[in-house]
């Protein structure tokens, strides 16, 4: 495998998932610099890729718990971009949701 695919492959380690989920909120609690970065490296993504790799309707997403069971998603209303949720070096504000030390991809 080339090694500019090996990071990603690694990233997703042995799962068989295709794709990668992450909160709104979970992104806009993320420090400014980072949150460019970021958007930065999304933009890129249809400037390189020749392929119109999305659906046309678009992708709906669902909570599941560990069973594989819908579950309630306590990330669903990011609150027009006002929820920040609490990070490891105490800055922001969690709104009672409980923060997870990892994500999942699907």
């Amino acid at each position: 495998m080339a090694e500019q695919q090996e990071a990603i492959h690694s990233f997703f380690g042995l799962t068989y998932s295709n794709y990668l989920v992450l909160p709104r909120s979970v992104l806009q609690s993320m420090p400014d610099e980072w949150q460019y970065k970021f958007v930065n490296l999304i933009e890129q993504i249809p400037k390189t890729i020749d392929e119109d790799f999305e659906p046309a309707g678009g992708y709906r997403v669902f909570a599941l718990d560990e069973y594989k069971r819908f579950a309630k998603d306590l990330y669903s209303n990011y609150m027009r971009g006002r929820r920040k949720l609490k990070t490891k070096n105490g800055e922001g504000n969690s709104g009672g949701v409980k923060r997870q030390e990892s994500f999942t991809s699907c």
